[in-house]
């Protein structure tokens, strides 16, 4: 069976030519399959128009969710409610032409489980939308080691038995190639179509690029922490057995620590005797982080241990920061360390130096450490979120109207 998800958010005047442009093209596959419309809680008429249309159409199924929660969200609620084998999404706007979906699928029958759209000529405004897009995905290319053209293109086909298994979440949907890798998926890509919108207005802009940019480095951390490394061929071989123990995935978080607070450890001993304030500064912030580590690599496996009853640690990163950390903490660390910057230039002015000094000695490189400190943290949470990513729903169906066996929608 194929099952193509849609989410929608106010797309009223797109969701019904859309499907028919969907069911065109699957009747001509020739296979079994089903369209889910994910209603992430449209303010406008869609959800009306959905239902009319489910009264038609014995395809249908329409997922509605109590409120707005993203993209990210839909996508995973109609991961989990699809039948099929084989899974496509793709936005709702009418931009991703369902022509191509037989293309995508006879790629992913070649062998892969993950094929990704690939819009070339991109329909959409060049300096808010194509050019930072380009940026972004040469960026996230090269940091996580998945060369994807076009990670933000929604039309996808992949195996369900891959995709069930990623964990989506505060906006992940962009990072699913990447994120992919972690469950060992095999990766494709190939050029789509791609037109102008017509009907409603684009959910995004320049305001998500700052996000972006640390969901970048926070997924690039994830994937080194949590992506399975390959068993060596030759367990006799002490090489391999020793790579294989440096490389145990239950010591990974701890290396990391490790790696990220060595420099402080060398600049705190290369500063003793001359500042002792920020030689101890450099030396309890490599200290944190390795104990920070060590606490990361206990919530982790705490989660592993598949209990959904959350410590304080793990409820603050959950909950409080909403699963995404590095977007809550990130910013305050990078202002931190930006005031603390500005603060070491304006002590090159002797009277600055004076009054600075008079209001908190040593304020610059106590700024500076802090921000790093707190930057961390952030980024230390992310594991600790995507490690617990299984025992939480970022949403509520309320809900799910498909045809039954008499021939009528009911929920």
């Amino acid at each position: 069976m194929l099952s193509i998800v849609v989410p929608v958010y106010n797309e009223e005047d797109n969701v019904r030519p859309l499907f028919e442009k969907i069911q065109t093209v699957c009747e001509t596959i020739g296979d079994a399959y089903e369209v889910l419309f994910v209603d992430d809680g449209s303010e406008d008429e869609t959800f009306n128009v959905l239902t009319e249309l489910c009264k038609q159409e014995p395809e249908l199924v329409v997922i509605r969710f109590e409120k707005n929660a993203g993209q990210t969200a839909a996508m995973a609620a109609g991961f989990e409610f699809a039948r099929g084998e084989r899974i496509v999404s793709m936005d709702g706007d009418l931009q991703n032409d369902p022509i191509d979906i037989p293309r995508l699928l006879e790629k992913l029958d070649e062998g892969y489980d993950l094929v990704c759209g690939w819009r070339k000529e991109r329909q959409d405004k060049f300096l808010t939308r194509r050019v930072p897009s380009i940026i972004a995905n040469w960026i996230i290319g090269k940091v996580t080691g998945v060369p994807i053209h076009d990670n933000g293109c929604s039309l996808k086909a992949y195996r369900a038995s891959i995709i069930k298994q990623v964990p989506l979440y505060g906006e992940m949907h962009r990072f699913i190639p990447a994120m992919s890798t972690v469950v060992g998926a095999r990766i494709a890509e190939i050029v789509v179509s791609h037109h102008p919108r017509r009907f409603g207005k684009s959910k995004y802009g320049l305001g998500r690029i700052w996000r972006v940019m640390l969901d970048i480095i926070a997924f690039k951390f994830i994937i080194s922490v949590f992506t399975t490394s390959p068993k060596p061929q030759n367990a006799k071989n002490l090489w391999h057995r020793l790579s294989n123990t440096l490389f145990n995935p239950k010591q990974r978080v701890f290396r990391a620590a490790a790696v990220l607070s060595l420099p402080f450890f060398i600049l705190g001993r290369v500063l003793f005797g001359t500042a002792n304030v920020a030689a101890l500064s450099c030396i309890g912030l490599a200290v944190a982080l390795l104990v920070l580590g060590g606490l990361t690599e206990n919530k982790i496996q705490q989660a592993k241990r598949t209990s959904s009853v959350f410590g304080k640690l793990a409820h603050f990163f959950i909950f409080r920061c909403k699963r995404r950390p590095i977007r809550f903490l990130g910013p305050i660390g990078v202002m931190s360390v930006v005031f603390g910057g500005l603060f070491l230039i304006l002590q090159m002015n002797p009277f600055l130096l004076e009054v600075l000094e008079t209001i908190v000695p040593n304020l610059s490189p106590i700024l500076i450490i802090i921000g790093i400190l707190v930057f961390c943290f952030g980024l230390f949470g992310e594991l600790v979120a995507f490690a617990n990513a299984k025992h939480i729903k970022d949403y509520t169906v309320t809900t799910i109207l498909s045809v039954n066996n008499e021939g009528t929608c009911s929920e």
